[in-house]
């Protein structure tokens, strides 16, 4: 991996990038299979996020990193390592949750390998690293995958406004330790909403290749999503049911799900202005206010005390014993 250490000295203040990561764990032990109660399409809609994210990240991770050698704003650079932390972690958070699916009769692996085997020829239509390329068109492939991410960036930081803000699942009784670790991944993803969009701007800047790479992105998003539905309630061991057009818009109704229209239409829409900036997209601040209340946030700042706590009392405790024995 690069080492991007030598920025870090700059102190991250730029509103879109990430500040740190933070370690949260969630505990599965008392999350049913379907967490949004007598609603399996609602649940396996929202676990394709599981199913997505885990590849989705490392494959964000390699390319951002690859890019930051050409980065050249300091501030920017800076921000790459705790974006890269951040991801990390999401990629372990959701992958816990497909072990947790396994042991509850859903086995993801043969979805998630085919994920794995497809994701960069499905992201873009030049397929795989072509290493015997000239340089400079190697540098524009690197560019293409820069600009695919930006877009997919910008549908994970609306997502996860959508995670925060609306309350159709609370009322539908749906599973909290669920919906935190739904709405903390949603919150860091609105944190470092700016980092690969103006990643892309600093080493490229192209606003066509930008503009084609959403237009790429959102129907193949779209695509894996349904697929992903479909996959799960094609396993799901409780139900026979298959997802249907009519399930999606009744669930958006409720504001269990994100609609169509916003998925297709209104996410992309915004994304494809020439003037466009994450900058302007969602609130920093609701993501973080979300993060000072998460249960499971609160619980890691907790602990991250008490270690503290901890090692500061073990010198203390070595420095007593010394007198003691000098006395």
């Amino acid at each position: 991996m690069t080492d991007v250490t030598d920025a870090t000295e700059v102190e991250v203040h730029h509103d879109g990038y990430p500040t740190h990561r933070r370690k949260l764990r969630f505990d599965w032990s008392n999350t049913p299979l379907h967490w949004v109660p007598d609603d399996p399409f609602s649940t396996h809609m929202l676990n394709v996020v599981h199913l997505l994210l885990p590849t989705g990240e490392r494959w964000f991770i390699k390319v951002v990193d690859e890019a930051a050698l050409m980065v050249d704003d300091p501030e920017l650079k800076a921000a790459i390592k705790p974006f890269i932390q951040q991801e990390s972690w999401h990629a372990w958070a959701h992958q816990v949750v497909l072990d947790h699916l396994a042991g509850q009769g859903i086995d993801t692996k043969s979805y998630i390998d085919k994920l794995n085997n497809k994701l960069q020829k499905s992201l873009s239509p030049l397929g795989n690293k072509p290493m015997n390329w000239p340089r400079r068109l190697q540098r524009w492939w690197l560019y293409l995958r820069l600009a695919d991410i930006a877009a997919l960036e910008h549908f994970t930081a609306v997502l996860g406004e959508w995670l925060i803000q609306n309350r159709g699942l609370d009322y539908a009784g749906a599973d909290p330790m669920m919906l935190d670790l739904l709405r903390w991944h949603g919150a860091e993803e609105i944190e470092h909403r700016c980092l690969v969009f103006d990643v892309y701007q600093n080493v490229c800047g192209n606003y066509p290749l930008r503009a084609l790479a959403m237009l790429f992105a959102a129907p193949q998003f779209v695509f894996w999503w349904l697929a992903g539905a479909r996959y799960l309630m094609a396993n799901d061991p409780t139900i026979d049911a298959t997802p249907r057009w009519r399930d999606w818009l009744r669930a958006a109704r409720q504001y269990r799900v994100p609609g169509p229209w916003k998925l297709l239409v209104t996410v992309p829409g915004r994304y494809l202005r020439p003037s466009h900036h994450p900058s302007t997209e969602v609130s920093t601040q609701m993501a973080m206010d979300y993060l000072e209340h998460s249960p499971a946030a609160r619980a890691a700042r907790e602990s991250a005390a008490s270690a503290v706590g901890r090692n500061q009392e073990q010198p203390d405790a070595a420095e007593n014993e010394t007198e003691k024995a000098e006395g």
